[in-house]
């Protein structure tokens, strides 16, 4: 195991401010989740990913991969795109 390496799960929203049909600004949140990889105390990379009221099979699916990435980086092993 690797002390120097820790991964972050965090529950946030993402917020877009956008105009709306009448030219003024409107602002949407989107909620979701923020895996950050941990070096030696440092964040180093940060992934969100959407979570929605109706997740489809997709974003399930996502979401399992980037843990699982995360994860097992946590151990030692290469990221996926190092």
């Amino acid at each position: 195991m690797n002390d120097q390496r820790q991964v972050l799960v965090r529950a946030e929203s993402r917020r877009v401010v956008v105009s709306d049909v009448d030219g003024g600004p409107e602002t949407l949140t989107y909620p979701g989740v923020t895996l950050t990889r941990v070096i030696a105390g440092i964040p180093d990379e940060g992934l969100w990913l959407p979570m929605g009221e109706r997740p489809s099979e997709g974003d399930d699916e996502a979401l399992i991969d980037a843990l699982r990435a995360a994860f097992l980086w946590r151990i030692g092993h290469p990221y996926p795109h190092e």
